[in-house]
C-alpha cells in the first residue's frame, strides 16, 4: 500500500540504464536497500534495464519495513544476508489504481515503456513523484550517460532510441519544480551522476529550478557515488533536524557539502584503475547570473583578440594548455582564463628595455591583450568557490583526484577545436543557439566567439597554404591545366561527402525557413557500426576544402590503363 501522506523529504533516483550501464545501476539500487529507512523520507527509484523481456521497474525502497515501524532504522548491519528488492517493487497496476491523474498516466506508460521517448519517460516519473510522494524538500539524482552540452543526448535510451536535449531537460525539471511549489515543496538538489555535466551551459539552463547541482566535469562512473552512505547521511540529518537550515527553512548546505565529499572520497579508489575524478557543488540561484557580465566581457574581448595575429596565438596556446574533458570537447573555464591571463600579461622589463620599448598602447595587440587579461581576471574571481571566501559566485565546493583532472575548478564550457559537422541528427551549433546561456548573453554570446574562433584559427587547404608561403610542392602544378581540371572535377565529385560544410548547408536552408523540412547532405551520425570512424571532434582545425596531390590527380585525368593478365 502506497502511503501518500506528505513527508519532510522525497529522494528520487532515475536510472536511465537501458544500455550497458544496467548491471552497475542495479548494484546501486541494492546498495540503497542496505541504507535502511527514515520514517519521514521517501526513497523512490526508477530503473530501466537493458535486457529484452525485463520491464522497467519502480521501487519504493524499504516501504514494507517502514510501514511496520514507527521509528527509523538507519543502516542495515543486522546480519550476513543481502537484502532483496522483492518487497519494494511497485507494479503498474498498483500505480494506476492511485487516484491522481499523473499516477494513472505513469502506470499506463510503464506497460508500454519501450514506446516512450527519454524525455517523456523522465517527465512521467517526476509527475508521479510530485503527486504521490508530496514533501517539503526533494532531491533528484539522474544516472546515465551525459555530455549533454553540444551533443543534446542526455540519458539515452535504446528502446526506443532517444535521448534528452539540454533545452528539454530544463523544461522538464522546471515543470516539476513548478508543480511541487504549488504545495510548498522545493527541489533542493539535482544530482547529475553522468559524465561532463558540470558545465556553464547546464547551470544556466537549470538556474531557478533547484537550489543546488552536484555533478562532474570529467568521467563519472555509476559506482563512483556511494548511494548507501549518501542515503545514511541524509537520513541522519533528517532524523536530527539538521537537514534544513534554521535561518531560511531551506536545505542545509553543509549536508550537501558532505554528499559532495562522499562522492569524491569514494572516487579515490578509482585511481587504482588509473581513473581521475572530480566533483563540484554549484548553486542554481541568482549567483549564476553573476557570471553574465564577466562572461560577456570575456567573449567580446576574445572576439576582438582572435582577429589579431598575436592575440590569436595566445588564445590557441591557452586553449591547448588548459584543462579539458572528453577529447577536448569541453574546457574548464576558470583554468582557461588562468592560462590566458598569464600569457597576456606583459613581461617586466628592466630600465634599459623600458627605454627602448614602445609606450604601452603603441602596439596593435596591446589593447586587446589588456582587455582579455582584465576579463579573464573577472571570470576567475567570480568562479572562485565560496569556501575560499567568494560569496558571489555559483560554485560552493570543488575537488579532484588524479592527474587527468588536476586543473578542474568546477564548471566547464563547450570549446572544441574545430567546427562540428552537422547532419539530420546532430546540429550542435544550431542547438547551442537555443540554450539559455546563449539566448540570455546575446550581446556577446559564447557561440559568436566559437564561430569566429573556428574561422580565424582554421588552417587553409594545402594548395592555398603553399601559395601563401611560396612552397614548391603543389604550387608548381597550379598552372598545369590538367591538374587544375582534375582538381575541379574531384571537388565536384566529392562535394557532398567531404568538401561541403555542414554549417553552410544549415545556414542556407535556414535562410529559406525550411531547416526542419529539407534533409541535409551526407551521412547521419553515428558513423557506420562496422567502421573505425570516431565521432569525437579532432583537435585539428583544417579546411574542409577538397585537395589532393599531383600523383592522385591522374585518377581524374584519364582512365587507368589495364594490364594484361
Amino acid at each position: 500500500m502506497i502511503n501518500i501522506e506528505k513527508k519532510k523529504w522525497t529522494l528520487m533516483f532515475y536510472f536511465a540504464s537501458d544500455n550497458v550501464l544496467s548491471p552497475s545501476a542495479l548494484s546501486q539500487v541494492k546498495a540503497m536497500k542496505a541504507a535502511g529507512f527514515q520514517v519521514n523520507t521517501n526513497v523512490i527509484v526508477y530503473f530501466d534495464p537493458n535486457e529484452k523481456g525485463a520491464p522497467t521497474r519502480v521501487f519504493e525502497i524499504n516501504q514494507k519495513q517502514k510501514q511496520k515501524n514507527t521509528s527509523s532504522v538507519i543502516g542495515d548491519c543486522s546480519g550476513p544476508l543481502v537484502s532483496v528488492l522483492t518487497g519494494d517493487n511497485l507494479s503498474p497496476a498498483e500505480i494506476s489504481n492511485l487516484p491522481g491523474a499523473e499516477s494513472k498516466e505513469f502506470g499506463k506508460s510503464l506497460r508500454n515503456i519501450d514506446e516512450l521517448d527519454a524525455t517523456t519517460a523522465l517527465s512521467n516519473f517526476l509527475g508521479f513523484c510530485a503527486e504521490t510522494y508530496p514533501a517539503d524538500h526533494y532531491m533528484l539524482f539522474m544516472v546515465g550517460h551525459g555530455m549533454v552540452v553540444g551533443r543534446d543526448a542526455f540519458l539515452p535510451d535504446e528502446n526506443p532510441e532517444s535521448a534528452i536535449g539540454l533545452v528539454q531537460l530544463g523544461e522538464t525539471i522546471r515543470r516539476f519544480s513548478d508543480q511541487i511549489k504549488k504545495h510548498a515543496g522545493v527541489l533542493e538538489l539535482i544530482g547529475m551522476h553522468s559524465c561532463s555535466m558540470s558545465a556553464i551551459e547546464v547551470a544556466y539552463q537549470l538556474k531557478g529550478t533547484a537550489s543546488y547541482m552536484l555533478s562532474s566535469q570529467g568521467i563519472s562512473f555509476v559506482p563512483a557515488w556511494p548511494y548507501r552512505q549518501m542515503l545514511i547521511e541524509v537520513f541522519n540529518a533528517v532524523e536530527t533536524g539538521s537537514a534544513v537550515s534554521t535561518t531560511d527553512a531551506r536545505v542545509n548546505v553543509n549536508l550537501l557539502k558532505r554528499l559532495h565529499t562522499l562522492c569524491i572520497h569514494n572516487s579515490a579508489d578509482f585511481m587504482y584503475a588509473g581513473y581521475s575524478a572530480d566533483s563540484c557543488l554549484c548553486s542554481l540561484d541568482d549567483r549564476v547570473r553573476n557570471l553574465d557580465k564577466p562572461i560577456t566581457n570575456l567573449t567580446n574581448a576574445l572576439m576582438e583578440g582572435v582577429l589579431d595575429d598575436h592575440c590569436r596565438k595566445l588564445i590557441l596556446l591557452a586553449h591547448w594548455n588548459s584543462q579539458s574533458y572528453w577529447h577536448d570537447t569541453y574546457t574548464d573555464l576558470y583554468d582557461f582564463c588562468v592560462c590566458l591571463r598569464r600569457l597576456c600579461e606583459l613581461p617586466k622589463l628592466d630600465q634599459q628595455q623600458q627605454q627602448q620599448a614602445p609606450p604601452f598602447g603603441r602596439r596593435r595587440s596591446d589593447k586587446p591583450l589588456e582587455a582579455i587579461a582584465g576579463a579573464c581576471l573577472a571570470v576567475i574571481e567570480t568562479l572562485r568557490p565560496s569556501d575560499s571566501g567568494n560569496l558571489n559566485g555559483p560554485i560552493v565546493a570543488v575537488d579532484f583526484i588524479g592527474p587527468d583532472t588536476q586543473y578542474s575548478h568546477g564548471l566547464s564550457i563547450y570549446f572544441p577545436w574545430s567546427e562540428p559537422l552537422e547532419d539530420q541528427n546532430e546540429r550542435v551549433l544550431h542547438n547551442y543557439g537555443n540554450y539559455a546561456f546563449t539566448r540570455e548573453l546575446f550581446e556577446g554570446s559564447w557561440l559568436d566567439f566559437l564561430r569566429s574562433y573556428f574561422k580565424e584559427t582554421r588552417r587553409c587547404d594545402r594548395l592555398t597554404d603553399e601559395l601563401m608561403h611560396e612552397d614548391k610542392t603543389l604550387v608548381a602544378y597550379q598552372h598545369d591545366p590538367n591538374f587544375m581540371k582534375a582538381l575541379e572535377a574531384a571537388r565536384a565529385t566529392f562535394s557532398s561527402l567531404i568538401a561541403t560544410d555542414g554549417a553552410a548547408i544549415i545556414a542556407a536552408t535556414r535562410q529559406q525557413n525550411i531547416i526542419h523540412d529539407v534533409p541535409l547532405q551526407g551521412k547521419i551520425s553515428p558513423p557506420d557500426s562496422g567502421g573505425a570512424a570516431c565521432a569525437c571532434l579532432p583537435n585539428k582545425n583544417y579546411s574542409r576544402e577538397f585537395t589532393m596531390s599531383f600523383g592522385t590527380s591522374t585518377i581524374f585525368i584519364e582512365e587507368p590503363k589495364q594490364t594484361a593478365a
